[in-house]
């Protein structure tokens, strides 16, 4: 992505490079004898498993236990026989325990996890319990488990739903394509809620407007529907930010470290919701998810279905290799996705798209003095100041880097894609938060 000034105050405008998948529809992926579930793809506990070397797995089995209140449950989402577990490499980085199955390729079906067809009859209890055992989280790459963001605080009325369809992370077009072909699975999705929310008064899906086709969908989708507005916003990044979508949508202001059952609203991602449908109507445990793969080193970009659990260099070879030497791959897209240094890692839950970049595409530069530009502090959808938590960081001041709310970062890379002296913005405050988490657990 080449530097521009072209930013606003929350917001800048990288280019979007969506077109060689925005118009594809989506194909499945190919599935290999080796699938591989990290027990840990959400924010939270990691889940615990409950099954051994040598077992005989089906689709749709659960084969790891939620931890704790704020995790998930994992399921296999092929049949065949567990061999291992281990610790593998994941995206993000580090190793973390995963369960490793021989894909038979026979498909055996586990059981529903809940009976079929009575998703319009269940009631708010049944609806989260479903959701929670259906290891449902975030899937716009947030991963935090769903029935617990469903389930606000005592207390705490919510009137607004906002679907969040932006998708406006470079490269990716999952999200776009899940607008487009599933509309009706997402407004089934968006009527269970209504149970769960009894003074629902209106929602919104915010979709950009650089897809016109996702918001014709959705509204011919919603039509019969008085209180569900598609709105379309303004092509910006970060413009699906949880705080952003609110504002937008809303006018309200979710203070610092607040949440958004403090003004009312509850934000769900278009597929999250769709999940959560699926879950309810089909008993469907969330075991795949749709990924776009895209970047200029690949061969043949796609949209593919994906189940999770597939290694990534699977679905680099569904899509006809790289035709260009690649100078990095990225789970996710370029302004928010983790750098992958081993492709055998595996797509997780929170897997939005792979993105492959060229040499120069990749190539950072040296770092200089900050010019006191003041552009990351224009950019950041947070109203922080980067370029001050980054220095405390660097200082080694991880008290000062709190108390410049770096635990209220979002980050988006906003800071680092306009910072003209290349600093790490992005990478510094990270490490801030890891910092102050690791204090905080002492």
């Amino acid at each position: 992505m080449r530097f521009s000034f072209m930013g606003k105050h929350g917001g800048s405008h990288p280019e979007e490079n969506k077109s060689r998948t925005s118009k594809l529809p989506i194909v499945d992926a190919s599935v290999p004898k080796i699938m591989v579930y990290p027990v840990s793809m959400h924010i939270g506990a990691p889940a615990k498993p409950v099954v051994e070397i040598g077992e005989t797995v089906k689709v749709g089995q659960l084969i790891a236990e939620e931890g704790g209140f704020v995790s998930a449950n994992v399921y296999s989402s092929v049949s065949g026989e567990v061999i291992a577990i281990e610790k593998r490499g994941k995206i993000g980085g580090g190793e973390v325990d995963s369960i490793i199955v021989k894909n038979d390729y026979e498909y055996t079906k586990a059981d529903p996890i809940v009976e079929p067809g009575r998703s319009q009859d269940m009631s708010k209890d049944e609806i989260i319990q479903t959701v929670r055992k259906a290891g449902i989280v975030g899937m716009g790459g947030a991963t935090f488990p769903t029935a617990v963001k469903l389930s606000p605080p005592p207390g705490m009325t919510i009137d607004t739903l906002i679907i969040n369809g932006a998708e406006c992370e470079p490269y990716s077009t999952s999200d776009h394509r899940v607008m487009v072909e599933h509309a009706d699975e997402i407004i089934h999705g968006i009527n269970l809620s209504r149970a769960l929310f009894p003074q629902l008064r209106r929602i919104y899906i915010g979709v950009e407007d650089n897809k016109p086709d996702a918001i014709k969908a959705l509204e011919e989708a919603s039509a019969e529907f008085d209180d569900i507005f598609v709105r379309p916003l303004k092509t910006m990044y970060p413009q699906g930010s949880e705080k952003n979508l609110i504002k937008s949508m809303t006018g309200r202001e979710v203070s610092p470290g607040g949440l958004p059952a403090e003004v009312r609203c509850v934000v769900a991602n278009t597929s999250t919701i769709r999940s959560c449908y699926r879950a309810c109507e089909f008993g469907e445990p969330l075991i795949e998810r749709i990924v776009s793969v895209s970047g200029t080193p690949i061969r043949e970009p796609k949209n593919l279905r994906v189940k999770i659990g597939t290694p990534m260099d699977s679905l680099i070879e569904d899509c006809g290799g790289f035709a260009d030497v690649p100078g990095k791959v990225l789970g996710g897209g370029p302004m928010m996705g983790k750098t992958v240094s081993d492709l055998g890692v595996p797509i997780i839950k929170g897997t939005t798209a792979i993105t492959v970049l060229t040499p120069e595409e990749a190539e950072q530069g040296d770092s200089h003095d900050c010019i006191m530009c003041s552009e990351c502090l224009n950019v950041c959808p947070v109203s922080l100041q980067p370029i001050l938590i980054s220095e405390a960081f660097e200082r080694g001041n991880i008290d000062k880097a709190q108390e410049l709310g770096a635990m209220d970062c979002i980050e988006c890379g906003n800071c680092s894609f306009i910072c003209p002296s290349k600093i790490p913005l992005l990478a510094n405050i990270r490490s801030a938060k890891a910092a102050i988490k690791a204090k905080e657990e002492k």
